[in-house]
């Protein structure tokens, strides 16, 4: 997860629930739900997020000030 502050400041965070070793749960939908539980802390002070999968690359989601936005269907 990625995190553009309106400060200026960047943020890069990263999920160990999907497939890492040390990870209990190995769970993609629990690291997402932990991402969006910083999503919500993070509010408006952030001016746009975006979720991606590491390992290919695509993203996942957009948040703009907190709001999930609808991603484009790319095929």
């Amino acid at each position: 997860m990625i995190v553009w502050f309106k400060d200026g400041n960047v943020r890069t965070m990263y999920s160990i629930d999907w497939k890492h070793k040390l990870s209990k749960t190995r769970s993609k939908e629990t690291g997402l739900e932990r991402f969006r539980k910083k999503i919500k802390q993070y509010g408006p002070l952030a001016g746009t997020i975006e979720i991606y999968d590491k390992a290919t690359g695509q993203r996942i989601a957009k948040y703009y000030e907190g709001v999930q936005k609808e991603l484009p269907n790319i095929i």
